[in-house]
């Protein structure tokens, strides 16, 4: 027998109405007027247009910051005259992470849905119409934690994709939207920063897609930083949710190289916007909200430890080498573990001596 969630999902979004109240686009800018000025024209263009846009602003980090900031509200204040842009300017300066999570969360106070875009993430023209179908698709789904225009997903799995969106378990922020229900349900705005639920790297179960969300947390947890979509992924992950992430990109990534990146600050990734169209109006939908088998797996534990081999900067505590042991048992698997703990052992070492976190 079918379960309900197959016998009421439509087959494609052009079968789905749209509200009669769209979700406003979250806008979070900064430093970077030339990029948003690119952003702002892209939505100018959309095939849908948004009602309202709800803007924020970061204050400065120094004085140097400020003529950038007013750029970046200058060229909003003119683009309300084409869409209404309610524009909300930081203060002081919250840093890219409190920003966006304290703006999606002033917003869903008052929103049940919101589309969210950052200042160097261009939309195709059929951005806005997808995301809003998207969102009124899977809004009585509370077991889908968000939806996507980005597409990242491990190549093995791309012959197997029969349809123009995929279920996914990590999140994907370059374009994305969700619900009001499922940001407060995870509550990341009364969480300290880079909160990890499973409260060590090691401790996140380990797939072929979530493999790369694992290394990102050792490296935020050994550093003492942070990143939202990363805390956001991570929750949603400990809460058994999904997220529906598309087979082509129909958004764009202008940041990588720009002297204000926070990220990508030499040359732009060649896998970044690999998967870009911008034609892509992506249609089909998945039958169920079940992981694909491949993405379902557990990681077997000689190709975790060969994948944690590839980031030479990342190292085994004690601790980590323990679990791994535990966790995965067997010749093969123990020494590949092994061998990746001694040979990363002179980073550990001089961390120590250094009072660093270990």
């Amino acid at each position: 027998m079918m379960s309900p969630d197959k016998l009421i999902f439509p087959n494609c979004l052009n079968e789905v109405i749209l509200p009669a109240e769209l979700p406003p686009i979250v806008l979070v800018a900064f430093t970077r007027p030339e990029l948003l000025e690119e952003v702002l024209s892209a939505i100018s263009q959309q095939s849908l247009l948004p009602q309202q846009i709800l803007a924020f602003v970061d204050g400065p980090r120094t004085a140097r910051d400020g003529p950038l900031i007013r750029q970046c509200i200058s060229l909003l204040e003119t683009f309300s005259q084409q869409i209404p842009v309610e524009i909300v300017v930081r203060p002081h300066n919250l840093g890219c992470d409190r920003n966006v999570i304290s703006a999606l969360t002033e917003v869903f106070s008052v929103h049940s849905t919101l589309v969210y875009l950052e200042d160097d993430v261009v939309p195709n023209p059929c951005f806005y119409d997808r995301m809003c179908r998207l969102l009124e698709t899977y809004r009585n789904h509370q077991q889908v934690c968000s939806v996507s225009a980005y597409a990242n997903f491990p190549q093995e799995l791309e012959p197997l994709i029969e349809r123009d969106f995929i279920v996914s378990n990590r999140v994907f922020a370059l374009g994305f939207g969700t619900w009001a229900d499922r940001w407060h349900e995870l509550n990341l705005s009364n969480q300290p920063q880079g909160y990890n639920p499973f409260k060590k790297f090691y401790n996140i179960p380990a797939t072929i897609q979530t493999k790369y969300t694992l290394v990102n947390q050792f490296f935020l947890e050994k550093n003492i930083q942070a990143d939202w979509v990363i805390t956001l992924t991570l929750n949603a992950l400990f809460n058994n949710r999904v997220h529906i992430t598309p087979k082509v990109s129909f958004v764009r990534n202008i940041g990588c190289g720009h002297p204000e990146a926070k990220t990508y600050r030499g040359s732009e990734p060649a896998w970044i916007n690999a998967r870009y169209e911008p034609s892509a109006r992506p249609n089909s939908l998945p039958s169920s909200l079940e992981l694909s088998e491949i993405l379902a797996s557990p990681l077997k534990g000689l190709a975790l430890a060969r994948h944690l081999e590839n980031y030479s900067g990342l190292w085994l505590s004690l601790s980590a080498i323990r679990h791994f042991l535990w966790k995965y048992p067997g010749l093969q698997n123990m020494a590949a573990f092994l061998k990746l703990f001694l040979f990363r052992l002179p980073i550990l070492l001089r961390r120590w001596r250094s009072g660093l976190p270990i």
